[in-house]
C-alpha cells in the first residue's frame, strides 16, 4: 500500500521533481517507510510506500528491463504470481518479487488492454518514456482513490486531493454542485468533487496523457443484470452455495498474502465474521479487533466476542467513548480532503490504530452489504408501493400525524427515526427516494438550506449521478435498482473512501475480500431473490455461514458501525456545534441560509428533532471548507 502522485506536462524536470516532492510530504501517512520519486523531461512520479509485499527490494518507482517504462503503484494485485509465470514464459526477466513490477510487464505485453486480467485493489501511474505518454488506472470497484487535475498543459494525480491543493502553481475554486451533491448524498458522486477542476479517476478507467491531449478508456467494469428476476427460487441454489463457499475460500487464500502480520476488522456482522471464519482456516488464530460502545444500542461488541471464541481468534477490543470521538474528530477530518458525512470514519480511524498495533494488514467487510443486498432500505423500497397504495387522506391525515407523534429516541434505528425518513420520502420515485433514505437532505430541505442564488445555479445537476446510474436499471424492481445505486455511488464513494483514508491516516492497509473480482463476478451474476427473498436480506451467505458461525450472528438484524452522535451533539460536542455553525462563521462563506441552520441545532438541542444527519453533514463541510479556504480562493 501507497500514497502515489506525479506530473505529465510542459516544465523542466526540476520543477516537475519539486512538485512531486511537495505532494509527496502532504501524503506521507499513506507510506512511511521509503519515499522514491523518478523524473525525466516530462514526467516526474512519486510513492510513499507502505511495505506489505517484498519488503527488501520492492521499493518505487519501479522500472522494466531497460528503464523505458516506471510505474508508481497503491494496492495489491492477488493474482500477480499467476501473470508473472505467464510474463516469465514470454521472454520478460524480473528484478523483484512485487506485484508492482507484473503491471510494468503487463502493460509493456499487452498495453492498457492487460489491465483487465489484474484482479486486485489498485491505483498506478505508468510512465512510458518511448511514447512519451503518462496512463492513470483505477480498480473495477473503486476501491483505492486516484485524484487528477491538469497542470502544465498536463496533468497531475494524487491518492489524496489534499496533495493537489497543496501545488503552489494551481487555482482552484469551489465547485457548487458538487458542495450539493454532497450535501444531499453525504458525498460526492462519481467524477467531480467538491473542488472545481479536481477529479477522480472512474473505477476500471485508466486515463492515458500525451502529446495529443488526454484520453479515456475503459477497460474493466462492473456488470449489471438486465433482465427482471425469476419469481420463484430455482432447485439449483445448493449449487449456488457450494459455488459460493469454493469463490470464498479461493478468494481468501489469494487475500492473505503478506510478507507482513495480516488481521482483522471483527464487527460480528455477518460479512466480517464470513471474512474471520475463512481467513482462521487458513491462520489459524489470526488477529480480530473490534470496538465496544457504551450505548448498547450501538455496541455490537459481544457479538464479535462470540465469533472470536467459536473461531479461536486472538481477539483486542477498545471502549470507544465520547472523550475518544472528540480528541480525534479534528484530528481525522484534516485526512478527509474529500469531504464524507459519515461520523463512523472516526471509529475506523480508532479502530485502525489499534489494530496498527500489531498487524499492517487488516481484512475489513466493506461490500458485503452491495454484493448480498443487505441494506434495509431494500426492503422500505418493496413496501414503498404499498404505502403509496393507501388513500392520500390516510397517508397525510392519519399515517403521517400518528408517526410525528412518536418520540424522539437518540437509539441507533430507532423507530421514530425509520418511520420519520420512510414516510417523508415513500412517494418519490426509486432515484430520488433511495438518495433521500441514505443520504442527508431533500431537494426541498437544499432549497432552505443553501441561498437562493446558490440552489437556482445548481438544483437540475443534484440527482444527475443516480439518474446516470438508473439508465442501466431500467426493467429492474426497485429493490435491486436501488442495490445497483449503492454499488456505484455509495459504495467507491463512501464507504471504500472512508475506509482508505482511516486506514492509511494510520499507515494500515485495509483489504476488501468481498470484493475480489471472483465475489463480484459471481453476486452480479445471481437472480436478486438469492439476496433479497420477501424480508430475507442476504439469503444466500446465511445459508452457507448457517451451523458455521453462532446462530445469532447470523439472525440478529443490521446494526451498522455507527455512533451514538445524536446524543453527543445533545451534550459535549455541542460547544463544538454551535462554533462551527455560528452566524459568522457561515455567513461568512455566502452559500446557506444561518436561520435555517440555527433552527436544525435549536430543535436538536432541545430534543424535539432529530437532525443528527444534516448537522453532521454541515459541520463537516465547514469545517472542511475551514481547513481548505486558503487553496481555494475563499
Amino acid at each position: 500500500m501507497c500514497g502515489i502522485c506525479g506530473i505529465y506536462g510542459r516544465a523542466s524536470p526540476d520543477e516537475l521533481i519539486a512538485s512531486t516532492r511537495t505532494m509527496l510530504d502532504t501524503i506521507r501517512h499513506r507510506g512511511p517507510d521509503h519515499q522514491g520519486i523518478h523524473g525525466s523531461d516530462r514526467c516526474a512520479i512519486g510513492a510513499n510506500r507502505l511495505a506489505i509485499i517484498d519488503i527488501r527490494s520492492g521499493d518505487q518507482p519501479i522500472h522494466n528491463e531497460d528503464g523505458s517504462v516506471w510505474i508508481v503503484y497503491n494496492g495489491e494485485i492477488y493474482n500477480f504470481k499467476e501473470l508473472a509465470k505467464g510474463l516469465l514464459s514470454k521472454g520478460h526477466t524480473f528484478y523483484t518479487n512485487t506485484d508492482t513490477e507484473v503491471i510494468v510487464h503487463l502493460y509493456e505485453e499487452y498495453g492498457t488492454e492487460g489491465f483487465e486480467r489484474l484482479n486486485g485493489m489498485f491505483a498506478f501511474a505508468l510512465y512510458d518514456n518511448s511514447r512519451k505518454r503518462l496512463v492513470l488506472a483505477r480498480d473495477r470497484a473503486g476501491i483505492k482513490p486516484l485524484y487528477h487535475c491538469g497542470l502544465y498543459s498536463g496533468v497531475a494525480f494524487a491518492s489524496e486531493m489534499k496533495a493537489l491543493l497543496s501545488l503552489k502553481d494551481r487555482s482552484y475554486g469551489l465547485s457548487l454542485p458538487g458542495v450539493a451533491q454532497y450535501l444531499a448524498y453525504d458525498y460526492t458522486p462519481g467524477k467531480n468533487t467538491v473542488v472545481k477542476d479536481i477529479f477522480r479517476i472512474a473505477p476500471g478507467t485508466c486515463l492515458i496523457g500525451s502529446g495529443n491531449g488526454i484520453e479515456e478508456k475503459r477497460f474493466a467494469g462492473i456488470k449489471i443484470r438486465t433482465e427482471e428476476q425469476p419469481t420463484g427460487i430455482s432447485h439449483s441454489e445448493n449449487a449456488y452455495i457450494l459455488r459460493l463457499e469454493d469463490v470464498l475460500s479461493s478468494t481468501m487464500k489469494d487475500q492473505m498474502t503478506a510478507d507482513v502480520p495480516v488481521g482483522i476488522f471483527l464487527s460480528g456482522g455477518i460479512d466480517s465474521s464470513t471474512i474471520a471464519y475463512f481467513a482462521s482456516r487458513i491462520n489459524p488464530g489470526i488477529r480480530s479487533f473490534s470496538l465496544a460502545f457504551e450505548d448498547p444500542s450501538f455496541d455490537e461488541s459481544r457479538y464479535a466476542r462470540m465469533v472470536s471464541d467459536k473461531l479461536g481468534l486472538t481477539h483486542r477490543s477498545e471502549v470507544f467513548a465520547y472523550e475518544s470521538f472528540i480528541g480525534l474528530f479534528q484530528h481525522i477530518t484534516d485526512f478527509m480532503d474529500d469531504p464524507i458525512a459519515d461520523p463512523s470514519v472516526v471509529p475506523t480511524y480508532a479502530l485502525s490504530r489499534l489494530a496498527g498495533r500489531s498487524v499492517r494488514v487488516v481484512l475489513s467487510g466493506e461490500g458485503g452489504d452491495e454484493m448480498f443486498a443487505g441494506y434495509p432500505t431494500y426492503i422500505a423500497h418493496k413496501f414503498a408501493p404499498l404505502y403509496n397504495s393507501l388513500p392520500k387522506s390516510i397517508r397525510e391525515k392519519v399515517i403521517g400525524p400518528l408517526i410525528s407523534l412518536l418520540p424522539v429516541s437518540p437509539k441507533n434505528f430507532s423507530l421514530d427515526f425509520i418511520a420519520k425518513r420512510f414516510i417523508g420520502s415513500a412517494s418519490q420515485q426509486v432515484i430520488e427516494r433511495h438518495t433521500e433514505w441514505m443520504g442527508g437532505f431533500s431537494y426541498g430541505e437544499l432549497g432552505l438550506l443553501l441561498k437562493e442564488g446558490v440552489f437556482a445555479s445548481i438544483e437540475h445537476s443534484i440527482f444527475r449521478p443516480a439518474e446516470e446510474i438508473a439508465k442501466q436499471t431500467t426493467g429492474l424492481s426497485d429493490p435491486e435498482r436501488a442495490n445497483i445505486m449503492d454499488i456505484f455511488m455509495y459504495l467507491p464513494d463512501d464507504l471504500l473512501a472512508k475506509i482508505d483514508r482511516a486506514t492509511m491516516a494510520a499507515s494500515v492497509e485495509s483489504r476488501v475480500p468481498l470484493l475480489d473480482n471472483r465475489v463480484i463476478e459471481f453476486c452480479m451474476s445471481l437472480p436478486f431473490e438469492y439476496k433479497l427473498r420477501g424480508i430475507s436480506q442476504k439469503r444466500i451467505l446465511k445459508k452457507l455461514m448457517k451451523d458455521k458461525l453462532p446462530d445469532v450472528v447470523i439472525d440478529r438484524k443490521k446494526k451498522g458501525f455507527g455512533v451514538p452522535i445524536t446524543q453527543w451533539l445533545q451534550g459535549g460536542l455541542a460547544h463544538e456545534a454551535e462554533a462551527l455553525l455560528s452566524q459568522e462563521a457561515i455567513e461568512g462563506m455566502d452559500i446557506f441560509n444561518h436561520a435555517y441552520i440555527a433552527r436544525l441545532l435549536r430543535e436538536h438541542l432541545q430534543r424535539s428533532h432529530d437532525h443528527r444527519k444534516k448537522l453532521w453533514s454541515i459541520m463537516v463541510l465547514v469545517r472542511w471548507l475551514q481547513r481548505y479556504r486558503t487553496s481555494l480562493g475563499l
